[in-house]
């Protein structure tokens, strides 16, 4: 009995030696620590982030998560990245989206070289303008700053230019003229040398030219500027030295209320017929039944210079058979006569018509325009009276007017006041130099 009890005590011994290399793991494991660097002793401090599953592949080590991680991927940046999925994810998430994109039918997007090459090739434009417009504008400053030194060296010459301007001619013409002045000339014979050059450029019609020798004539332009009043001066002078059987009225201005009773109570003054031209036709019929009539004067309606029917107007009177005659008003601003001469096409026309001359605060303006265009003047109308209001053209004496009333009180130019002006006027109108 005890002989066969022996051998089931010597079977522990081998089961007490097996543990013994799982006592032995531990040390490796507590040597293999030592020789790793520090830099991965957050992976046993953080258990929470764990690696993807070897098959989940590219998408999956980038999408698949821990819950309650709150970072894409389950990871937060910095902590833990696989050295397997640091570039690939990130390419292949770029074209996972551009095919996405693609098959959504969104356009693709540009390539990010190209915005690199357009953005220095549209700012170096930019930057190539800016620097021009600089350039330009300190050219135009030097060149009014030199030219005025050459003017306080000659206060004869600042005084007619002070003069001009005051007067309100533009600072063009009054430079151009002012720089041929002669340089022994004193203020009298200057002054008197201003004259006669403005007066002899001023182009005013000879009697032959003008209404006395009778013919068609349509007077055109904005509303306001007296066209009927001129009509009735004109008829009337005409009837004094003619009698009324050599004048006929036509009236187109079907579109003022009460235009043609104004024409008609005129007519009916001087006993002369008022006819109305409804339309084109109309006004050719009227006139080839004018008979002996010398003088046919046809008042228009009035539009203003931007207005886009002025052409149509225009056409509707040829010139082959009526002479325009473009009516400005004294009293409106130098650059709405300026415009409203070229919208009417006043170099195309007989001439031209100034009213309100007795309104106006300054006559340069309107005496600008026609020398600078050269325009032929046709007659002056200083007042409302008709006939006496009505003046034959005297550029002499417009210009004596206009040089002689210059502004009081704050338009007034002092001659500290007048490079201050040629400033802005170098600044904003541009070329002035090459006025």
């Amino acid at each position: 009995m005890h002989a066969a009890a022996a051998p089931m005590r010597a079977d522990p011994a081998p089961r007490r030696a097996e543990p013994a290399p799982m006592r032995a793991e531990p040390a490796a494991r507590r040597a293999e620590r030592a020789e790793v660097p520090t830099a991965r002793m957050p992976m046993r401090t953080e258990p929470t982030f764990l690696a993807p599953p070897p098959d989940a592949g590219a998408y999956g080590a980038a999408d698949a998560g821990f819950a309650g991680s709150g970072h894409p991927g389950g990871v937060m940046p910095g902590l833990f990245t696989p050295p397997e999925v640091s570039e690939p994810p990130a390419a292949a998430r770029a074209e996972a989206f551009a095919a996405a994109g693609a098959g959504a039918g969104r356009p693709p997007m540009p390539a990010a070289h190209d915005a690199s090459q357009a953005g220095p090739s549209a700012g170096n434009e930019a930057l190539v303008a800016e620097l021009q417009s600089l350039k330009g504008m300190i050219a135009r400053q030097f060149a009014t700053v030199s030219w005025f030194e050459g003017v306080r060296r000659s206060p004869v010459q600042g005084k007619l230019l002070r003069t001009m301007v005051s007067a309100g001619f533009s600072l063009k013409l009054a430079r151009s003229v002012v720089s041929k002045l002669p340089s022994d000339y004193g203020e009298r014979d200057a002054q008197t040398w201003l004259e006669e050059v403005l007066a002899r450029n001023l182009r005013c019609a000879p009697r032959a030219e003008s209404f006395e020798a009778g013919g068609v004539f349509a007077l055109v332009g904005p509303t306001g500027v007296g066209k009927t009043t001129t009509t009735a001066k004109i008829a009337a002078r005409h009837v004094l030295k003619h009698g009324a059987q050599s004048v006929a009225l036509i009236t187109v201005d079907t579109y003022r209320l009460g235009a043609h009773d104004q024409l008609r109570a005129f007519g009916r003054i001087l006993g002369v017929p008022v006819h109305i031209a409804h339309d084109a036709s109309a006004l050719h019929d009227l006139l080839r039944l004018r008979g002996s009539r010398q003088l046919v004067l046809i008042d228009t309606v009035g539009m203003g210079h931007r207005d886009e029917r002025i052409r149509s107007l225009l056409m509707s009177l040829p010139r082959a058979d009526i002479k325009h005659v473009v009516v400005a008003s004294c009293a409106a601003q130098a650059e709405t006569i300026d415009e409203s001469l070229r919208a009417y096409e006043a170099r195309q026309a007989a001439g031209v018509v100034l009213t309100k001359v007795d309104e106006a605060a300054r006559l340069g303006g309107a005496l600008d325009c026609l020398l600078r265009q050269r325009i032929r003047l046709l007659g002056v109308c200083d007042g409302q009276r008709v006939p006496e209001d009505w003046q034959a053209p005297d550029g002499a004496r417009l210009v004596r007017r206009a040089l002689m009333a210059p502004p009081a009180g704050a338009f007034a130019l002092d001659d500290e006041e007048l490079p201050l002006v040629f400033g802005v006027a170098a600044a904003l109108q541009g070329d002035v130099s090459h006025a």
